[in-house]
């Protein structure tokens, strides 16, 4: 092969490197998974969606939603439902809000491995958040059901009489086939799906009721523990 041949060659290797290196830059991920959502359900699909926070947590820091500060310290600089809780965590989440009886104190643990655990090869653990004294707000998640062979998560958050439920959402907009850690979590109340948090893009998005309402408080508290207890955008 000729010099000039040599050089024509050796150009046009480097140009096919240098777009390879751009289209899998961080913002060009970023721009792709922005476009991508969890799918809702049509009781909420409506609602205007807030987004808050940031993709990766670490272990302490503070962000803004809707205008109210959190402030929040984790046991681990990367803490996940889908994931092992690590093992010398026990207490893998606080966070306050700075309103009256809405500081919360969460532990978690890793329970024997289920005939699901095994099938689906996860060992799934529980995190368990308390709020406040009057009356006391708790929520508890683990592992639920075994749905189009993968392994969910499922829930409750209560207060007094009030019970939202908790579970895991692992479909994608568009897309038929289930993924294998959580894309995203919905509140239930009386059976109907009232609020969801989408973990699917970079920061999470929330779709809640009026958080002046109960129910709209409750899913609020649920979503902050559940996203705290996740690193979205990060699948």
């Amino acid at each position: 092969m000729s010099r000039s041949a040599l050089a024509a060659a050796s150009v046009l290797v480097l140009s096919l490197v240098g777009c390879s290196s751009v289209s899998l830059s961080p913002r060009e991920v970023n721009v792709a998974r922005a476009d991508v959502h969890m799918a809702q359900a049509p009781s909420v699909a409506g609602v205007a969606q807030e987004r808050f926070g940031k993709a990766a947590w670490g272990r302490q820091g503070d962000f803004s939603l809707d205008g109210q500060r959190v402030r929040y310290t984790r046991g681990a600089e990367r803490l996940a439902l889908f994931q092992p809780l690590p093992a010398e965590v026990r207490a893998p989440l606080r966070f306050t809000t700075g309103v009256a009886d809405n500081d919360a104190s969460c532990e978690g643990w890793t329970p024997e491995q289920t005939a699901n655990g095994r099938f689906a090869d996860s060992r799934p653990w529980v995190l368990s958040c308390r709020w406040g004294s009057a009356p006391a707000a708790m929520l508890q998640i683990g592992e639920g059901p075994l749905r189009a062979g993968v392994l969910t998560r499922e829930g409750a958050y209560r207060r007094g009489e009030l019970t939202v439920g908790l579970r895991s959402v692992h479909l994608l907009e568009g897309q038929a086939k289930p993924q294998g850690a959580a894309v995203g979590y919905e509140m239930l109340y009386q059976g109907t799906v009232v609020g969801s948090l989408d973990l699917s893009g970079a920061v999470p998005r929330l779709r809640r009721p009026d958080p002046a309402t109960p129910v709209g408080r409750a899913v609020t508290e649920a979503a902050l523990a559940l996203a705290l207890a996740s690193e979205a955008g990060g699948r």
